[in-house]
């Protein structure tokens, strides 16, 4: 039957009918804080906790939601026969979007590398001075694909910072927007090796058991 279709004997992973729409939830917290599954029972890192001390930040109305990750490539060139391989390196992995809340002013500063936040009742205040190069986040960006039954996936980074310039977009009639937003996830070395950048996870009772 193989030869009369086609298809390739033996093992087969086959893609599933599933399809993933819209942004996910945007989380992060300050890299100082102990991730929740530090790691859990797979050795994995990942997952949000909040504290007082360090408290978990969600960026509101995301649009324009990409991953993307920086690479160095070079190919093995040998002169009698051309191009034999290519050895590649992940330098980082570039989380960018734009978002369309700009309340609390604690969000925003965040994400503009803006100063504390001084808050004296009925005001918000910071400033926009000297960028902190030493403020990491962890970032955590859920999606459910199945509301019913609670399946979802995480995108999960580990040491991340705003990079790039922002731009605070004001048209007539239409919503704020700030746009150029980037986190770059730099090689965690307090991570094993495979998960120095991050991790991806997806939870489906339905489909992994």
């Amino acid at each position: 039957m193989a030869l009369v279709t086609g298809t390739p004997p033996g093992t087969t992973t086959s893609s599933e009918d599933i399809y993933l729409e819209s942004a996910p939830s945007i989380y992060i917290q300050d890299y100082n804080a102990d991730l929740w599954f530090n790691p859990d029972s797979d050795g994995f890192y990942w997952g949000l906790t909040g504290t007082v001390t360090y408290p978990i930040k969600e960026l509101g109305c995301p649009v324009d939601v990409s991953l993307t990750e920086n690479l160095t490539i070079n190919d093995v060139r040998c002169d009698n026969v051309g191009v034999k391989d290519t050895v590649q390196q992940r330098q980082s992995v570039d989380f960018v979007f734009t978002i369309q809340s700009f309340f609390p002013l604690q969000i925003l500063t965040a994400i503009l590398n803006g100063s504390a936040v001084t808050e004296t009742s009925p005001t918000q205040k910071f400033g926009l001075g000297k960028i902190n190069n030493n403020q990491y986040w962890h970032l955590h960006a859920p999606k459910v694909y199945d509301e019913d039954a609670g399946y979802y996936v995480v995108i999960s980074l580990n040491k991340t910072k705003f990079v790039d310039a922002w731009t605070i977009n004001m048209p007539y009639g239409s919503q704020w927007q700030v746009t150029g937003l980037k986190m770059r996830a730099f090689a965690d070395t307090t991570k094993p090796a495979a998960q120095q950048f991050g991790m991806i996870m997806r939870a489906d009772a339905g489909a992994i058991t």
